[in-house]
């Protein structure tokens, strides 16, 4: 059998790492979002709202 479309362990390997990064990377970026916008009430804003709202459905379709 040839080998010719396939990707070698290495790259999957590595491909894995920076998907799994990437996701941890994502989720933390969105709690420490969601974190300050509760801990400081000076970003308790009208217009920052709407990062909270991004950052709640971010983590929430990148969680799944």
């Amino acid at each position: 059998s040839s080998k010719c479309n396939s990707f070698s362990l290495g790259v999957l390997v590595l491909l894995a790492f920076l998907m799994v990064l990437l996701a941890l990377v994502t989720i933390l970026g969105n709690v420490l979002v969601i974190l300050a916008f509760i801990m400081d009430r000076n970003l308790r804003h009208r217009s920052n709202y709407f990062f909270l709202n991004l950052a709640i459905s971010d983590f929430a379709v990148g969680k799944s």
